[in-house]
């Protein structure tokens, strides 16, 4: 009776095994090609937001090659002399505007306004509200 219990069936076959083995190598290329797909679509993620920062740094280039001409010129070495250094071309006068302070003047406090609830009596704020008429006189 043991004998027959170790001489049972296999848990698989041949053609099974391979089956099996069919079905892992389909699964492990499907998955190597979903993993292949999705980083080719994040290949040109960023390519707008570089083309902006090198249009950008272009930009920046031709402004500090003008600026790097301009500061080479004569004309900011005259403009810095008169501007910054202080040097006058002959027959040419310094003219230095003159700023004149005035006294702030003190503000004037306004008198208070006498504060009408200090002088009313209740029965003043009562003869109001139920008759709508001037009060009378004391």
């Amino acid at each position: 009776m043991y004998k027959d219990l170790w001489r049972q069936r296999p848990l698989l076959t041949l053609p099974q095994i391979i089956i099996l083995l069919l079905v892992g190598a389909a699964l492990f290329v499907a998955v190597d090609l979903n993993r292949r797909a999705q980083e080719g679509q994040l290949v040109g993620v960023g390519e707008s937001d570089l083309q902006m920062e090198v249009d950008a740094e272009s930009t920046r280039l031709v402004e500090l090659q003008v600026t790097l001409e301009y500061v080479q010129s004569d004309d900011y070495v005259a403009a810095y002399a008169r501007d910054e250094g202080g040097y006058l071309l002959p027959g040419e006068k310094r003219v230095v505007p003159l700023v004149i302070e005035a006294t702030p003047q003190p503000t004037a406090v306004p008198t208070a306004t006498p504060d009408p609830i200090q002088n009313a009596r209740p029965w003043q704020a009562w003869w109001h509200l139920l008759t709508d008429a001037p009060q009378p006189s004391r």
